[in-house]
């Protein structure tokens, strides 16, 4: 499960990092340090003229569903069955992307209630973490809506003590096979859903002050002494 992450960056940076000259489809930038579903967040896919940057709503709405106040709203895809559940299988052989962020959150089931952790890299540096797009179109009144899925897997060791599933994070050497349109190879695009190694990652307690999405500024990734909190 992935309910939060931080995607602070100027989309500058991500489009100079990861070679990206078309921002023509990047019309709002709704990111921060607690994107929360529904709201805009930035992804790296593939375009006519290359990479795009583009600006999505977070939450899948399948293009054949009757739009995103329904079930089929969703912000997670399972790695296992992403290949074959009819919300997402289409966009698993077209239409996959990349979202970078600079952490995540996940919750703790605690006996004083729910724990938030950030987990991030530990240089603080950004990471791509595995996705799918999908437009959906309405009526006249509705208008057309493009949006993403983040992919989750199990989670690795450091992740497992907090929670059970974490976003599938790809390597630098991953990104241009996911991203190819052309690749249609549905094993092998499956094999790359796995979660990253441990090490090089760092995980603290943060401020319960996340669980609120109106919340968002550069404190919220500040470590907190749980045992004095509570």
């Amino acid at each position: 499960m992935c309910g939060r992450f931080v995607q602070h960056a100027d989309p500058e940076i991500y489009a100079s990092r990861y070679g990206i000259d078309d921002l023509s489809t990047l019309e709002r930038a709704g990111h921060g340090f607690n994107v929360a579903p529904t709201q805009s967040v930035l992804v790296i896919r593939s375009g006519p003229g290359g990479r795009q940057l583009a600006s999505l709503r977070w939450g899948l709405v399948p293009h054949w569903s009757k739009g995103p106040d329904n079930r089929y709203s969703m912000i997670n895809a399972r790695a296992e069955t992403v290949h074959e559940k009819p919300a997402y299988r289409s966009a698993f052989k077209q239409r996959r992307c990349l979202i970078p962020a600079e952490g995540f959150y996940e919750w703790q089931a605690t006996a004083h209630g729910k724990q938030p952790y950030l987990i991030a890299r530990e240089d603080g540096e950004p990471f791509m973490m595995a996705g799918l797009w999908e437009t959906w179109h309405g009526d006249d009144n509705a208008g057309t809506i493009e949006s993403c899925s983040i992919i989750v897997t199990d989670a690795n060791d450091l992740m497992a003590p907090v929670h059970d599933r974490m976003p599938v994070i790809l390597d630098a050497d991953s990104h241009g096979a996911w991203l190819a349109a052309d690749n249609t190879d549905s094993d092998a695009l499956r094999a790359l859903l796995q979660p990253p190694p441990a090490e090089g990652w760092t995980l603290h307690p943060v401020s319960k002050a996340v669980n609120n999405p109106r919340n968002d500024s550069a404190d919220l990734l500040e470590p907190v002494d749980v045992a004095a909190s509570q």
